[in-house]
């Protein structure tokens, strides 16, 4: 089952706005759990297993164990909570997910024109690996000034995470006609029962 498999089902859209590059990776990975309508790709250790292989996070033959899902899954949370302060949304527990990264495997290689990377190290645990694979497009988005535009919907009920590609960054819904409709007519009913 692909990630976008659960939304597209459900509400006959493609994911409406894509993250551009390898910043889709990341994207994907906070998509996994879907609070709209249910359902969380890293829900067992078989279907973690299963969706991080699909995207190329482990190697041949791997297993995720039910304590390597539980860390992927509070690594997943802890991203969405940074997408939803790019987003207006206070309450990034930064601490907590930097513990958590503390272990990442990581390196630094410098390029032809002398210029350092981050690239995921090998060899380590595979949560390690799959942290240090998907911080170094954090990092790497954060460089070329797009991470800031990847932010989780502001409805409380979807958290969506969706790329805000508008010349002001100011957008706020994965998706207009769903999240944001709602949103004004729960404010349009607010308004209208204080008879404003």
């Amino acid at each position: 089952m692909k990630v976008m498999d659960v939304w597209e089902r459900e509400l006959g859209w493609d994911n409406p706005k894509p993250a551009p590059g390898s910043l889709a990776l990341v994207q994907d990975f906070v998509n996994t759990r879907n609070y709209f309508h249910g359902g969380d790709l890293l829900g067992t250790a078989e279907e973690a297993t299963a969706g991080l292989a699909e995207h190329g996070l482990l190697e041949e033959g791997e297993r995720v164990g039910e304590a390597d899902r539980w860390r992927l899954v509070d690594f997943r949370e802890g991203l969405r909570s940074l997408l939803l302060a790019h987003n207006g949304v206070s309450g990034a527990d930064v601490q907590t997910l930097n513990d958590l990264i503390s272990s990442a495997a990581l390196r630094v290689r410098f390029g032809p024109d002398g210029r350092p990377g981050l690239e995921p190290a090998t060899g380590g645990g595979l949560v390690k690996r799959i942290f240090g694979r998907l911080l170094t497009e954090v990092v790497r988005a954060q460089a070329e000034g797009r991470w800031e535009r990847l932010k989780a919907c502001r409805n409380e009920g979807c958290r969506w995470a969706f790329y805000d590609a508008s010349k002001n960054r100011s957008g706020s819904w994965c998706n207009m006609q769903v999240c944001g409709a709602r949103h004004k007519m729960r404010a349009y009913r607010e308004r209208k029962s204080e008879g404003r």
